[in-house]
Parts: C-alpha cells; sequence; structure tokens
C-alpha cells in the first residue's frame, strides 16, 4: 500500500531557461541596433575632388545634406524651404557659437541648391563653411 504524505510538493518555476531567453533577446537587440549617424545615412553620390583639404576633427560642424532633388536635409530632419533652413542655421549657431557647417550635396544637384545653403550660411553669418566631396586618394 502506498504511503500517505502529509506534506505537499512545492512548485518552482525553473530560472535556467527564463535567463536563457531573456540573454538572447538581449544579444539579439544589441545586434540589430544601427549605430549609423542620420547624416552619414543619407544616400548622396559626392562629387570628386583632387585637392581635398579635411576640416580640424575637434570642431564641431553641423551638416547639411542636399538631395539630388534638392531637398535639404539637416540631422534626419526634412526642411520644408529656405526659411526652415535659416531658423536651423540660427538655432545651431545659438547653440554654438563658432561652429561650422558642412554642405554635403549631391553630385547631381543643381548648383543653384548648394547656392541656396551658401547663402543662407553667410546670411546667419557663419563664416565656417565646407563643402563635402569624395577624395580621388581615398581611393
Amino acid at each position: 500500500m502506498k504511503a500517505l504524505n502529509t506534506q505537499e510538493d512545492e512548485f518552482t518555476l525553473p530560472m535556467t531557461p527564463l535567463l536563457d531567453v531573456v540573454f538572447l533577446l538581449l544579444v539579439f537587440f544589441l545586434v540589430s541596433t544601427s549605430f549609423v549617424k542620420p547624416e552619414k545615412s543619407i544616400d548622396i553620390k559626392l562629387p570628386t575632388a583632387e585637392q581635398a583639404a579635411r576640416p580640424a576633427p575637434e570642431q564641431q560642424t553641423l551638416i547639411v545634406n542636399v538631395r539630388e532633388t534638392g531637398v535639404m536635409v539637416v540631422e534626419g530632419r526634412v526642411l520644408t524651404g529656405y526659411d526652415d533652413l535659416i531658423r536651423t542655421l540660427r538655432r545651431a549657431q545659438k547653440s554654438n557659437p563658432g561652429g561650422g557647417i558642412v554642405i554635403r550635396g549631391d553630385r547631381r544637384v543643381f548648383h543653384n541648391d548648394v547656392v541656396r545653403v551658401m547663402n543662407a550660411t553667410l546670411e546667419v553669418g557663419i563664416e565656417d563653411m565646407h563643402i563635402a566631396v569624395f577624395d580621388t586618394e581615398d581611393e
């Protein structure tokens, strides 16, 4: 005959499989996260240049991207027009006086669109202006 057990078995949840799942999820999210800056992620084909100078790395610069269609993008935000560009440049100058600007214009963009960005930069009073090119020496 079977002996009577007066104590009930205590139910416990095994923690090892739960921790395995949590760590696998953590690894998945770390691997799938993208650490690319928004300015560099915009697909722009830069023109080439034989004589290219690099700006100083310690200098804080604002990057203005001009797409082939003439649309301007700053810090991942699409600008609606010239007035929006002026406001953005003024905000950048106020937060970082003495900072420069880098214009990344697509090689197929109209010259007029890049000149508008240059004019806005000078209108705001930013004198440190660079135009990004693809250096042929990097090939």
